[in-house]
């Protein structure tokens, strides 16, 4: 019932997009989340990729057609769920309390799942960060920045990564089945209003537009794809998302047969931003689900 109260409000907004240099051809995209260190190094770079502004884009409102949009057609969907935590800055609250209630969604309203690993959470904040020149990608209460640029987080070779690190002993009979990532992002203030986030219907996007970039840690190496700009993408969002919304996002998906395998996404900047609003604030888990294989007699 709620969710009629807002008025569907399409945007106009330039996005982040990678712009692809001749040194790609030679040197993969890279990023490093650790300082680089021994200053007689003679490459102290941190990253390769560039960035760049794309054309003026229409974010097309969900709001009052939610239910229209699916993991398996557009890659994203949208529940409402409240949560029972009031206060996400507690690391014991979000792991003992948060993540149950994000596998009882998972296991409510997506289909084929037999086993769920959440292996990634964090919390954004869209306020600067002060006394800090580095992001500990370990120190799960040190808040990040909302992602600026279109993107999807897990590559295939990264999913796999993923899994060899954290069910070394299951992998193998895991990855006979199903494997999906889903990502779940909600609001954790009443309403977003400031950087809302904005995902991109996944029919719209074709292979030759995803570059896969490393991103090294102290402790692990994973990658991700950042997006190229194109005419084709459809973009969507939805306006004033509320605490108790929250949107499900495929970042992979080994079903040959589903439409969508990934969400590109990112941040984008309203045009009008109440003088009142709060900075977003937001927390998203990432979840490993699996189906597993129905011939298997083990």
């Amino acid at each position: 019932m709620q969710s009629t109260m807002c008025q569907p409000h399409d945007e106009q907004a330039v996005l982040n997009y990678l712009d692809w240099q001749k040194l790609y051809r030679t040197e993969k995209p890279f990023q490093l989340f650790s300082v680089v260190g021994g200053g007689h190094l003679p490459d102290q770079r941190t990253t390769n990729l560039v960035f760049k502004e794309g054309g003026v884009e229409t974010i097309h409102d969900v709001r009052g057609t939610e239910s229209q949009y699916s993991l398996n057609k557009q890659g994203f969907t949208f529940r409402t769920y409240p949560t029972r935590v009031h206060n996400f800055g507690v690391r014991d609250e979000v792991e003992n309390v948060y993540l149950l209630e994000m596998e009882e969604l998972l296991r409510r309203e997506v289909e084929g799942i037999d086993q769920v690993y959440f292996f990634d959470w964090r919390i954004r904040k869209n306020v600067e960060l002060t006394g800090k020149t580095a992001i500990d990608a370990n120190d799960k209460m040190q808040y990040l920045l909302p992602a600026k640029h279109v993107h999807i987080d897990q590559t295939p070779s990264a999913v796999l990564g993923r899994m060899r690190l954290h069910l070394p002993q299951q992998a193998d009979f895991l990855l006979q089945g199903r494997v999906r990532v889903i990502n779940i992002w909600r609001p954790i203030i009443d309403v977003v209003e400031d950087q809302p986030l904005t995902f991109c219907d996944a029919r719209t996007v074709e292979p030759s537009d995803l570059v896969e970039a490393d991103h090294v840690r102290k402790h692990y190496n994973g990658s991700n794809f950042y997006a190229k700009p194109s005419h084709r993408y459809r973009w969507h969002y939805l306006n004033r998302q509320r605490k108790d919304e929250v949107t499900l996002l495929k970042m992979f998906d080994s079903d040959p047969e589903v439409e969508a395998k990934y969400c590109l996404h990112t941040s984008f900047t309203h045009h009008v931003i109440p003088e009142d609003s709060k900075p977003r604030e937001s927390i998203e888990v990432r979840a490993l689900v699996f189906t597993y294989d129905e011939n298997d007699e083990s």
